[in-house]
């Protein structure tokens, strides 16, 4: 029997969802195809990891699926869901101190040399040009390149709206991970969680309150995602050194505000 409570959630996550896909032109018939996949996927993984036997039949019995369908779909490999993330990667190194910035302020970089941008490219990754992550980052509206051929940072976050591409791997990896972290939670209730999940919500706010409360989180998010960035860029240098490089973190930030609330807001 189905879950109520679980379903009224998922109505609330989906509803976007569902505008993303009709946005895409994905209709429902190939929606419940790759959620018909995606149920064979999970299923299995979650056998796999009580250490029981993958059956097409539990698989069956565990989705609601026909056999023929599960059988069809056991083939298919699930998505990893980590994003290459090379010119993210590439901003916050470049931001994150000597020698590629001072303080905090990001310098313009020569194409090569020492402290170039090659030298941050190659600091990074050595799979991806340099060239092409100039290109990329280019694109992006991200950097530009000055009279003196330097390389110059004008955002100093990877905001990839000039990129469909890239903008959908943004949006999977933040809500993907932020998915993974809030089920991880609710599911292993009444226990404590293991992910830290934190929201401030208030509602009956004037257009310029609203504002106000933008701005004010804007600069307090991006205060703490520099922190963690820098933080984490040493510690991930450590552990390679140290060659414990197993794992992985991502620390999301999102502002969401509308001029109307909808009724369940109400309190």
């Amino acid at each position: 029997m189905s879950d109520p409570l679980a379903l009224t959630a998922l109505d609330r996550i989906l509803r976007p969802l569902m505008r993303l896909a009709m946005a895409r032109g994905i209709g429902f018939p190939a929606l419940a195809d790759r959620l018909k996949t995606l149920y064979v996927q999970e299923a299995a993984a979650l056998f796999v990891a009580r250490g029981e036997k993958v059956t097409d039949s539990r698989i069956a019995l565990l989705t609601g699926l026909q056999r023929r369908e599960v059988k069809a779909r056991r083939g298919s490999e699930p998505p990893s869901g980590q994003s290459a993330g090379v010119l993210p990667r590439i901003i916050a190194r470049w931001r994150a101190g000597t020698p590629y910035a001072e303080g905090t302020a990001p310098r313009p970089l020569p194409r090569r040399g020492e402290g170039s941008f090659e030298a941050l490219v190659a600091e990074i990754s050595r799979d991806m040009h340099p060239r092409s992550a100039l290109d990329g980052l280019l694109q992006l509206g991200s950097v530009s390149v000055d009279h003196e051929d330097r390389v110059v940072l004008e955002k100093t976050a990877l905001l990839p709206a000039a990129d469909e591409a890239a903008l959908l791997d943004y949006m999977a990896a933040n809500l993907g991970d932020h998915a993974e972290a809030a089920v991880a939670n609710v599911l292993i209730a009444p226990d404590s969680g293991p992910f830290y999940e934190r929201a401030v919500h208030y509602n009956h706010l004037s257009e310029d309150s609203l504002a106000t409360l933008d701005a004010t989180a804007r600069k307090a998010q991006d205060a703490v995602l520099h922190q963690l960035s820098a933080e984490a860029l040493a510690l991930q240098k450590k552990d390679r050194e140290a060659g414990a490089v197993t794992g992985r973190f991502r620390l999301g930030a999102y502002i969401y505000r509308e001029a109307a609330h909808s009724p369940e807001d109400e309190g």
